[in-house]
């Protein structure tokens, strides 16, 4: 059994989504094939789009890509793109009610995360924003009890530790659970579900009533809601007469979450978009430098799918889009090599935070982000790759995960469209 679209997307992380609704926008029937979740529901759902560059913090990220290397994602796309990427996530996720705010100077922006430690971002909801602390120098860090990885004692220990914490003065709470009998550690999920009910959100009001009497600011674990957090958020803040700032956490993301949903509704409202679950890509067929159609294993049989134009956004190497062998390493699905040392020492790093093989390998691509060779000979004329399966940075280092996975996820729908187009 054959299926026909006008572009099929390989994965539902932030450059499959990206690249699926900037296709569909375009009018294009869009296929999107996925074998999971994807990782945005463990990601912050922060847009960072450069933290650091060489190894130095970056304040205005924009102004540094063309300080960055050729074959960096962000100069194949260009800073133009890399900048109407970011407005245009912002204006959708808006029209679905989440407010992601960015700094007006192009700067980026510290968040407090649940270790204590400061995040540079570009965007992020505004739930998030820290920017109150200009102003107030007391608050209150809140956990729940039982809630795993989130100590405010720690978190206050390290906040103080940086020059515009130092002299803040902190409270610690611990507000009792409200789910009964769990039988593991609860996560900031599990209370941003609970507290979406109308008896969730008057448990957490008055649970942060007393605080919130005594202190103007409260931070908190990314707890407030998953589908409505905007509304809820507003809503509290007008409540409780102060300022509630989540901190960014490790997975579950449910921030992450929060812009996926958004995405998903805008999706959704297109008539052209069609979401294949549980689907893994097996094979493919390809003529003539040209990719003809890709093979799934599904749950009732395999199925072959066409199209005119492909977008492969599976990931790295945790993803599934790399694999790897001692030496070796090919992208996934058409099993094109991917650079890497031969001797297997050299992939590994003694510097546990600084650059990894692991985070920067990928698949060579052009600036219309289609594969090449060595030579520069494109491989796939049809054929987009988007996001973590690219070569050329090191995410994890950079802290450009997902500003790299939404510009050339949107940059890979558009010319993907207007290549159909023709």
């Amino acid at each position: 059994m054959s299926r026909t679209s006008d572009v099929i997307v390989i994965g539902s992380g932030l450059a499959g989504l990206a690249a699926s609704l900037a296709a569909a926008e375009s009018g294009k029937k869009v296929t999107i094939m996925t074998s999971g979740v994807g990782t945005m529901a463990v990601s912050s759902g922060c847009i960072d789009l450069l933290g650091y560059a060489q190894g130095k913090r970056v304040l205005f990220p924009l102004e540094e890509i063309t300080s960055l290397p050729p074959e960096h994602p962000y100069r194949l796309v260009g800073e133009e793109a890399v900048s109407r990427s970011v407005a245009w996530l912002q204006g959708v996720c808006q029209r679905y009610g989440l407010n992601l705010i960015a700094n007006e100077d192009g700067s980026n922006h510290d968040l407090i995360t649940v270790m204590g430690t400061l995040k540079p971002s570009y965007m992020s909801a505004q739930s998030f924003d820290t920017s109150i602390f200009d102003e107030v120098r007391r608050a209150v860090v809140i956990t729940v009890d039982n809630m795993k990885d989130v100590h405010p004692r720690l978190i206050i220990n390290q906040l103080h530790r940086y020059e515009q914490y130092r002299d803040m003065e902190f409270m610690e709470a611990t507000i009792s659970c409200p789910i009964a009998q769990a039988h593991r550690n609860i996560t900031p999920l599990d209370i941003a579900h609970f507290v979406e009910s109308r008896e969730g959100e008057q448990w957490l009001i008055e649970k942060l009533t007393p605080y919130a009497r005594l202190y103007p600011a409260i931070l908190v674990p990314p707890v407030l809601g998953i589908q409505n957090s905007q509304a809820l958020w507003e809503r509290l803040c007008g409540i409780l007469h102060t300022r509630l700032v989540e901190m960014v956490s490790i997975p579950p993301g449910v921030a992450g979450l929060r812009v996926r949903e958004a995405m998903k509704k805008a999706l959704n409202d297109l008539s052209c978009v069609e979401l294949v679950e549980n689907a893994t890509v097996s094979d493919a067929v390809t003529q003539d430098g040209r990719c003809l159609s890709v093979m799934t294993d599904n749950h009732d049989g395999e199925r072959r799918w066409e199209a005119d134009q492909f977008i492969i956004a599976t990931g790295g190497i945790l993803g599934g889009g790399l694999e790897t062998m001692p030496g070796k390493a090919w992208e996934s699905i058409f099993k094109i090599p991917v650079d890497a040392p031969a001797d297997p020492q050299e992939w590994a790093s003694m510097e546990i935070f600084g650059e990894s093989l692991f985070s920067s390998l990928g698949v060579r691509c052009n600036s219309s982000l289609q594969a090449i060779d060595g030579n520069g000979q494109v491989l796939l004329q049809n054929v987009r790759f988007a996001g973590r399966i690219l070569g050329g940075y090191d995410y994890a280092a950079e802290k450009s995960g997902h500003g790299v996975a939404l510009a050339t996820g949107m940059q890979a729908g558009i010319l993907a469209s207007k290549e159909n187009a023709s």
